[in-house]
C-alpha cells in the first residue's frame, strides 16, 4: 500500500517506539528519494555508535556496514565528525561536510567505497549535552547521485521527522559503561609508540588524525588554527617517529591499534 509523505510523517509522529517509527521513516525516504539504504545512529562521547536500525536491502553491503562502521568507519566518517559540534539540527549532503581530501583518504578508498555508496544525505540533532542522532539514506554505485531538488527536499523535510526520532532514539538509549568505551583518532595516535618507545606530541596526533579523515595540509592549518607551514612541519616529525612514509600508513595503524 503506497501512503503520500503527509501520511507517513502523521505515521511517524504518532509512534511511540522506534520499532513503529521505522518501517514508515524508510517508506518516507524510498517515496522521496528512492535510496539504497537508510540508517538511524546515535554518536555518544567516548562510546561506539549505537545502531538505531539500518534498511541495507543488499547482503553484502549490509555486512560490510555490520562489521565495519561501528569498529572503525565511525572514527573517520565526516556526519560523525560534524556531530561533534552539532548544538541544534541540521541537514547536509556528504560533499557539504567532507574534508577537502576525502575522497583521496584511506578511508574512503578502504570503508567508503566497499560500501557502495556514491551519495549521501543526512540530517543531525543533538540528543544530550554527549550524544547526537544520525538518520542518513545512500545512493549506491549504478545509481545517479541525489539531485540539487533531492538535497533541498531533504533539508525541508529533515526538520519534519528528526524531532520525532530523537525523541524516540533519546528513550531507547542504552545506559553507558566503561567497558565499551572507545577512544578517538587524536587518542589513538596519542597511544601510539615507536620502537625506542617515543610518543606523538598532541598536535601531532591532532595532525595525523586530520591526515587520516581527508583534510589537506591548507585544511588542517584552518582546523588547527596554525600556518600550512607548521602543519608540514608536524606530519613530516610524526612520519619519522612512527617511521612511516606515506598517509595510507596511518590507517593501517587505526586498524592495528584497534
Amino acid at each position: 500500500m503506497k501512503h503520500d509523505t503527509y501520511d507517513l510523517l502523521g505515521r511517524i509522529a504518532v509512534a511511540t517506539k522506534l520499532a513503529e517509527a521505522e518501517p514508515h521513516l524508510v517508506a518516507l525516504s524510498i517515496h522521496e528519494f528512492s535510496p539504497q539504504s537508510a540508517l538511524a545512529i546515535v554518536y555518544r562521547e567516548g562510546r561506539r555508535p549505537e545502531i538505531g536500525f539500518r534498511w541495507i536491502p543488499d547482503a553484502h553491503l549490509r555486512k560490510t556496514f555490520d562489521t565495519y562502521y561501528r569498529e572503525v568507519g565511525h572514527l573517520l566518517d565526516p556526519f560523525a565528525q560534524r556531530a561533534r559540534s552539532e548544538q541544534g539540527t541540521s541537514a547536509f549532503r556528504l560533499a557539504e561536510i567532507a574534508p577537502d581530501r576525502f575522497e583521496a583518504s584511506d578511508y574512503f578508498a578502504n570503508y567508503f567505497q566497499s560500501t557502495g555508496m556514491v551519495d549521501e544525505l543526512g540530517a543531525l540533532r543533538r540528543l544530550t549535552p554527549r550524544s547526537v542522532v544520525h538518520f542518513s539514506i545512500g545512493r549506491n554505485a549504478g545509481y545517479p547521485k541525489f539531485t540539487a531538488r533531492e538535497v533541498r527536499r531533504f533539508k525541508q523535510l529533515h526538520a519534519a521527522f528528526m524531532p520525532k526520532l530523537a525523541e524516540l532514539m533519546l528513550a531507547e538509549q542504552a545506559d553507558g559503561d566503561d567497558a565499551q568505551r572507545t577512544p578517538d583518532l587524536v587518542e589513538i595516535f596519542s597511544r601510539l609508540r615507536t620502537g625506542d618507545g617515543q610518543a606523538l606530541s598532541h598536535r601531532e596526533a591532532q595532525v595525523a588524525a586530520l591526515i587520516t579523515q581527508g583534510h589537506s595540509s591548507r585544511s588542517i592549518a584552518f582546523n588547527l588554527e596554525i600556518s600550512v607551514h607548521t602543519v608540514k612541519v608536524h606530519r613530516r616529525n610524526l612520519y619519522r617517529k612512527l617511521a612511516i612514509s606515506a598517509q595510507n600508513e596511518l590507517f593501517g595503524l587505526i586498524i592495528d591499534a584497534l
